[in-house]
């Protein structure tokens, strides 16, 4: 008689962003176990626009309460979870700051939760052929589409100044700058807007044919490295120690008082926001023609062969 299929009952927790560093992990909970059937209740529509079509959770379930209740064992785990953290278990180090204990990626500090090494840190996406069909096509306009994202909703620290990004549009004419975002989201002038016209898959998809990225430490930053788009992300207040890619250069200026964002939050900087203030247009501009260099070379390289 075939052995039934053990049980891993995950709850997705935090940002978006939050969600995403997590896929490595599924990967690996997978990988060691195959016949293990794992079960994700998510937050809501963000958290299950990034984990949609993972091949590595077979059930995504809501996390709302009539959801839970069509499931009265994962009910009751739920309602007692301390009693039930064996099977039960946060998909995310909470309610624990990581910059108070480690000195490492945020990818494997969620891989520590379940024991895991990660043998690859990249976080994954799956998009349908029709959503990269449709974001190939919208692109297509466009000889260097460069996606742009200024905005955070964790912390208002993370953000770089609209001028900024206004001239950092100007010095680049030969770029074609596109921001997505939310419409409640600064409007950098001269950048395409695209506020509010993408879905958060329409923006993963975009992400994936854009000849580059430019923005701040936020969810679409997370996603690049999931297509290894080569892109360009500030860091102020958070620090790519944790939430930074190998795939981007990230630029932080490690100022005394940063990281501060697990201290301060959502709250304003008391210092005048140095850390991002110091983060020159001419500096994030040269390390973007770098990025965009990088990419049209392995793009070359990928037409040889």
């Amino acid at each position: 008689m075939e052995k039934k299929k053990s049980e891993l009952v995950l709850v997705s927790w935090g940002g978006i962003g939050d969600a995403i560093v997590c896929t490595p992990t599924l990967r690996e909970l997978k990988r060691q176990d195959p016949k293990r059937k794992i079960i994700l209740y998510h937050l809501g529509p963000k958290h299950y626009s990034v984990f949609k079509h993972n091949p590595y959770i077979d059930s995504l379930r809501s996390l709302k309460t009539r959801t839970l209740m069509k499931h009265p064992v994962h009910f009751y785990k739920y309602l007692h979870k301390r009693k039930h953290r064996e099977t039960y278990t946060y998909l995310f180090f909470q309610p624990v700051a990581p910059t108070h204990i480690y000195r490492k990626s945020v990818k494997n500090i969620v891989a520590d939760i379940f024991d895991l090494k990660l043998e690859d840190d990249k976080v994954e996406i799956f998009l349908t052929e029709e959503e990269e069909r449709n974001a190939k096509e919208r692109l297509s306009l466009f000889k260097t589409p460069v996606i742009v994202h200024v905005h955070s909703r964790s912390s208002q620290n993370h953000h770089w100044e609209l001028e900024k990004w206004n001239a950092l549009v100007e010095s680049l004419p030969e770029y074609d700058f596109i921001q997505v975002g939310n419409t409640d989201e600064q409007k950098v002038e001269g950048a395409i807007d695209w506020r509010g016209k993408s879905t958060l898959r329409e923006a993963f998809a975009l992400l994936k044919y854009a000849s580059s990225f430019v923005g701040v430490d936020s969810s679409l930053s997370h996603v690049t490295n999931a297509f290894g788009t080569k892109g360009v992300v500030l860091f102020g207040d958070s620090t790519p120690v944790f939430w930074g890619h190998d795939n981007n250069l990230n630029i932080y200026k490690g100022v005394s008082c940063s990281p501060c964002f697990y201290y301060l939050f959502k709250n304003k900087c008391i210092y005048n926001h140095e850390c991002m203030d110091m983060i020159s247009v001419d500096e994030v501009r040269q390390a973007l023609i770098k990025q965009v260099g990088r990419a049209d070379q392995s793009k070359i390289k990928t037409a040889h062969f």
